[in-house]
């Protein structure tokens, strides 16, 4: 998208014209691009990603950032899902996390789509999928970094997957962002 697109976003976005865009805001957007379902726990995970000095505002700068990052997802689950259901299954989830360099077999990423999913579908939508694959993708990357340091980790990524997997708590459905 090109800077004058991502300009008339962010403006639309910003609601109160503060020339910052709070956790709401970016929630409310998100739900109205995605038939109203798009949970507050993954609207949390992408604003503290890009709200980088953490004063609870996301600037100009950071959802430029937040725009391209959340294109790369949607262009990933949209290639995924050929036969536009909305949904991809946990082989489609394999594939992706493979795509990543995260070693993880079939039976985990079974796990992981029931873990995720909010809709209780078997599946994951869009906003579950993304949620997913940062996560893991954030572990797989703090895993191997904590992994070369001698003698701090004595587990393998389905190990450690695992563990988050049962120390998760359940979404919240209709939670909202306050």
């Amino acid at each position: 998208m090109a800077s004058d697109g991502v300009r008339r976003l962010f403006e639309s976005v910003d609601k109160d014209r503060s020339g910052h865009i709070d956790i709401n805001e970016l929630h409310v957007a998100l739900k109205k691009s995605h038939e109203n379902h798009f949970t507050s726990e993954t609207c949390q995970l992408l604003f503290g990603l890009f709200d980088t000095n953490e004063d609870g505002k996301v600037d100009f700068n950071e959802f430029q950032q937040l725009v391209v990052y959340y294109q790369h997802w949607l262009g990933v689950f949209e290639q995924l899902d050929a036969n536009k259901t909305g949904f991809v299954s946990h082989a489609q989830l394999y594939k992706t996390l493979q795509e990543c360099g995260c070693g993880v077999n079939l039976q985990l990423c079974k796990k992981l789509v029931k873990c995720y999913d909010t809709r209780h579908t078997g599946k994951l939508g869009f906003d579950d999928y993304m949620r997913c694959c940062v996560t893991v993708q954030s572990l797989h990357k703090g895993f191997t970094l904590q992994k070369t340091a001698e003698g701090t980790l004595s587990t393998d990524l389905e190990g450690l997957l695992t563990l988050v997997i049962r120390a998760r708590p359940k979404p919240v459905a209709n939670l909202s962002v306050d």
